[in-house]
């Protein structure tokens, strides 16, 4: 009889682990969804449309003649068991929006 009870226990006990795994998994793939969904406006959401989200890192903000502020951005490009290359760009505000150029080295 005590067998038969722990038997149970531990089924019971297997059954509620797997349905907290599977709801662990469906809330992560449902973050990972809407970290994918996100929109972002300005300089960021140019960056997001134009190289893709997350591998554009922003260098560093600087002030032309007229005032305007120009991003200075670097792309890594990666190979395997280099050292990545960087591509240098600079982003900047027109008056339709953003533009970019590469700067070359």
């Amino acid at each position: 009889m005590f067998n038969l009870l722990i038997f149970v226990l531990i089924a019971i006990t297997l059954i509620l682990l797997s349905l907290f795994i599977d709801g662990l998994m469906r809330l992560h793939k449902q973050e990972k969804e809407d970290k994918k969904n996100i929109v972002r406006d300005g300089m960021e959401g140019y960056l997001d449309q134009t190289f893709g989200i997350g591998p554009v890192k922003i260098f560093k903000t600087m002030f032309d003649a007229d005032g305007n502020v120009r991003y200075l951005v670097y792309l890594p490009q990666y190979a395997w068991f280099k050292t990545p290359n960087y591509k240098w760009y600079e982003v900047y505000a027109t008056k339709n929006g953003f533009q970019h150029i590469e700067i070359e080295r």
